[in-house]
C-alpha cells in the first residue's frame, strides 16, 4: 500500500468517525432538549394548579353558582374554569381557600366588593404569566419537532449505510452486517425520533382575562346584584 492509499484509508476513516460523532451529538441534542420540554410541561402543571386554586377561591367568594355564571359572562369565558373542582372539596379545605386573605373595608359590603376585586386581580395575573408560558411551550414544541425531522431525514440508517458502504467500495457488510431489508428497515425506524405531541389535558390553554380596570364597572354593578348583607 502506498502513501496515497494510506491517505486514502486514513481520510474514509476520519469521514466514519465524523458521520458516527455528528449522529450521537445531534441526538443527545435533541434528547436534552425534550428532557427540557417535559420539564416544562411540568411546571405549567403545578402553575395551572395554583391557578385553579385562584379560581376556586374566587367560587367560594361569590357565594353561589348562579354568581359564578354571571362573572362568566362578564369575562366572556365559555365556562367556569374548576368550578366542579371546587365543589368536590371538602366544606373545610373550601373554607381554606380564603384563610390568607385579609378582607378589608368599612362596611360588610366594601369588604365583600374589595374581596372580589383582590381575588380577580390575583387570578388575572397569574393567568396572563401561565398564558405566556403556554404560548412559549408551544414555541418550543415546534421548533423541537422541526429539529426531529431533520434529525430523522439526516440520520435515516439506509442514508448512513449508504454512505459508509459508498465508502468502502460498495460492501454492504461495512456498515449494515450483511442485515435484511426488513431487519434494516427495522433499524432505521428505532433509530427515529417520534414528534412530540401534546394535548390539551397534557397542556390546557391558560384562559385569557381582561385587566381589572376594563371591567371594574361591570363587576361593580354584578357584584351590587349579588350581594346579600
Amino acid at each position: 500500500m502506498d502513501d496515497v492509499d494510506n491517505v486514502l484509508a486514513a481520510l474514509k476513516v476520519h469521514i466514519k468517525k465524523e458521520i458516527v460523532d455528528n449522529y450521537f451529538a445531534d441526538r443527545v441534542y435533541v434528547e436534552e432538549d425534550t428532557e427540557i420540554l417535559e420539564q416544562e410541561v411540568q411546571d405549567y402543571a403545578k402553575a395551572w394548579a395554583g391557578l385553579g386554586r385562584r379560581f376556586m377561591a374566587l367560587s367560594h367568594a361569590l357565594g353561589s353558582p348562579n354568581a359564578c355564571a354571571l362573572m362568566r359572562d362578564v369575562l366572556k369565558l365559555e365556562t367556569w374554569p374548576f368550578y366542579q373542582e371546587y365543589c368536590n372539596l371538602p366544606d373545610r379545605e373550601q373554607q381554606d381557600l380564603l384563610k390568607d386573605t385579609r378582607r378589608h373595608g368599612l362596611t360588610a359590603y366594601r369588604r365583600f366588593r374589595n374581596l372580589i376585586f383582590e381575588l380577580y386581580e390575583r387570578l388575572q395575573q397569574e393567568s396572563v404569566v401561565l398564558h405566556e408560558a403556554y404560548n412559549k411551550i408551544q414555541t418550543h414544541l415546534k421548533l423541537l419537532n422541526e429539529d426531529i425531522n431533520k434529525f430523522n431525514l439526516s440520520y435515516d440508517f439506509g442514508l448512513i449505510a449508504a454512505q459508509m458502504e459508498a465508502l468502502d467500495g460498495g460492501r454492504e457488510e461495512s456498515m449494515s452486517g450483511g442485515l435484511l431489508a426488513p431487519e434494516r428497515e427495522e433499524l432505521s425506524t428505532r433509530m427515529r425520533f417520534k414528534r412530540q405531541k401534546l394535548t390539551d389535558q397534557q397542556l390546557p390553554p391558560a384562559p385569557v382575562l381582561p385587566p381589572l380596570a376594563e371591567i371594574k364597572g361591570q363587576l361593580t354593578a354584578l357584584l351590587d346584584r349579588i350581594y346579600t348583607p
